[in-house]
C-alpha cells in the first residue's frame, strides 16, 4: 500500500515536475547505486500457521446462481486450508502483498499509518500440509510488492529516509540490501513510494508514485543495480509484464483530477498506447480522506492482448488491447469495500474487494465480459482482528492465497472431492 511520506518533506525540495505520460531517459546515465547492506537473521518460523481445513461455502452474487456449483467445479472442492498470522514486530504488521509460484508463497508486510516497518514470510505448499519455512521481520521499510527469484527476495519498498527503493534479501546469507533508490533517476526530485515490481532476466522494473513517479528500469550487474531510464507518470500504482515478456502495462491515475489510465510500453520503454479506463481518478472509499488516493491497485495481463486492472471504489475493468474495448464490473459488486487486487487461474478470476470479501468470476478469455461479472462471494470477515482483502494470488491451478491486512493470510486449495477429508 502506498504512503505519503511526510517525513521526506523535511529533507527534499521538489525542483520540477515530471511531465505526465512522457518517457524520460537520462542523457548521462545513472551509475551503479552504492548498495547499503546489513545482516538481518531469519526468525523462528514456528507458530505462525494454524490449520483450518474447512470447505468454503459461497453465496451467489446475483441471487440466481446456485452456490453449490463452485464447490463441485470439475469434480473439485475449494477448501480453506490454513491461516498464517503476521510476524511479531514493534508495531502491528498488515499483510500487503503476495507472490505465488509453483509450491511457494511469499507474503510481504508493512505497518499501516505514518510509521514504517516491514517483514516477509515464505510458505511451502506440501502434499499433505502447508509450512512456514522462512520469517524475516523488523525490516526498516514498508514492503509494497514482492517477488522471489534464484533464492533472492526482491521488494518494492517505501523507505522513510530515501523514499521509493528496490531492496533485496539473500536467503542464503541473510543479507538485506538497499539495491537502488529510484529518485536517482529523477534529478532533484523525490519519489515517495515504490508499489509495483516485475523482473526480467537482468532487469527490475518498478512502478512508483505519488507526486513524482512513473515506471523505472534498473539493471542488475556484478557490482549492483544501475539506473537505465524512466517513464514519467505522476500517480503510477501498478505494473505488469505480458506473458511473452515483450510488453509492460502501467496503471496510473491516482491523483485528484487524473483519469484512470493504462499506459502500454515495450519492455525497452518504447511507448505503444495510452488507454483511458475511467474519466475519474482511482480512489478508495471508507478510508481516511488523506488516504483516498493511496490505496492498493493491481494490473495484470491475462493474455498478451487482455489486461485486467483494479480501480478501488470503481471496481475492476477488463481491457482488450487490440480493440481498446473496456468492460467493467457491475456497480453493485461493491458496498463498503474497494477492489484492491485480483488473481486468476484456469477456473476463476478472484477479486479482492476489501471489506466486501472475495468475489469469483468465471475465467473465459473468449468472452472477457464473464471475467468481470462475479458469480460467487466469500465473506472473509472474521470476528477479531478485522481484516480487509488487500491482495490475492494464485499458482494458476489449485492454490489461492488471500492477504487480509491485520487479519493475516488465508490459504485456499482446490482438492478432489474424493479426498477422504472429514470436513
Amino acid at each position: 500500500m502506498m504512503k505519503t511520506l511526510l517525513s521526506l518533506l523535511k529533507v527534499f525540495t521538489v525542483m520540477s515536475i515530471v511531465l505526465l505520460f512522457s518517457k524520460c531517459t537520462s542523457d548521462h546515465g545513472v551509475p551503479v547505486d552504492e548498495p547499503v547492506k546489513q545482516t538481518i537473521p531469519q526468525s523462528d518460523a514456528s507458530g505462525y500457521l494454524t490449520q483450518v481445513n474447512e470447505v468454503i461455502h459461497f453465496r451467489p452474487f446475483d441471487g440466481q446462481t446456485k452456490s453449490a456449483n463452485v464447490n463441485t467445479v470439475q469434480g473439485l472442492t475449494l477448501v480453506y486450508k490454513a491461516n498464517v498470522s503476521a510476524p511479531e514486530a514493534d508495531l502491528p504488521l498488515s499483510a500487503s502483498c503476495l507472490y505465488v509460484k509453483d509450491d511457494i508463497a511469499v507474503i510481504g508486510y508493512n505497518v499501516q499509518g505514518t510509521e514504517f516497518g516491514g517483514a516477509f514470510q515464505i510458505i511451502k505448499f506440501k502434499e499433505k500440509t502447508e509450512q512456514v519455512e522462512t520469517v524475516v521481520s523488523n525490516l526498516p521499510v514498508d514492503v509494497n510488492d514482492i517477488m522471489l527469484k534464484d533464492n533472492i527476495v526482491y521488494m518494492a519498498c517505501s523507505d522513510p529516509k530515501t523514499g521509493a527503493a528496490l531492496y533485496t534479501y539473500n536467503l542464503t546469507t541473510s543479507e538485506f540490501t538497499r539495491a537502488f533508490i529510484l529518485s536517482k533517476l529523477l534529478e532533484g526530485q523525490t519519489v515517495a513510494s515504490a508499489n509495483g515490481l516485475v523482473l526480467s532476466d537482468s532487469e527490475a522494473m518498478l512502478s512508483a508514485g505519488n507526486t513524482n513517479g512513473g515506471l523505472f528500469w534498473v539493471s542488475e550487474g556484478t557490482e549492483g543495480f544501475s539506473g537505465l531510464n524512466y517513464y514519467g507518470a505522476t500517480s503510477a500504482s501498478s505494473i505488469a509484464m505480458s506473458p511473452d515478456g515483450n510488453h509492460l502495462a502501467l496503471l496510473v491515475g491516482g491523483n485528484e483530477g487524473d483519469k484512470a489510465s493504462l499506459i502500454l510500453t515495450g519492455t525497452d520503454g518504447t511507448f505503444e498506447k495510452n488507454i483511458t479506463l475511467s474519466s475519474e481518478p482511482v480512489t478508495h472509499q471508507n478510508v481516511a480522506i488523506e488516504n483516498m488516493y493511496s490505496g492498493k491497485t493491481k494490473a495484470r495481463f491475462i493474455t498478451n492482448n487482455v489486461v485486467i486492472a483494479t480501480l478501488g471504489s470503481q471496481g475492476a475493468v477488463v481491457v482488450n488491447l487490440t480493440t481498446d474495448e473496456i468492460q467493467s464490473t457491475p456497480p453493485s459488486m461493491l458496498h463498503a469495500g474497494n477492489t484492491n487486487s485480483f488473481a486468476f487461474d484456469d477456473k476463476f478470476v478472484y477479486y479482492g474487494n476489501g471489506a466486501d470479501g472475495l468475489y469469483l468470476a468465471r475465467y473465459n478469455t473468449e468472452n472477457p465480459s464473464l471475467m468481470v461479472y462475479p458469480v460467487w462471494v466469500w465473506d472473509t470477515q472474521s470476528s477479531a482482528p478485522p481484516g480487509s482483502v488487500n491482495d490475492v494470488a494464485s499458482d494458476g491451478s489449485k492454490w489461492i492465497v488471500v492477504a487480509k491486512g491485520l487479519d493475516g493470510v488465508h490459504i485456499l486449495k482446490f482438492v478432489d472431492d474424493g479426498c477422504g477429508c472429514s470436513f
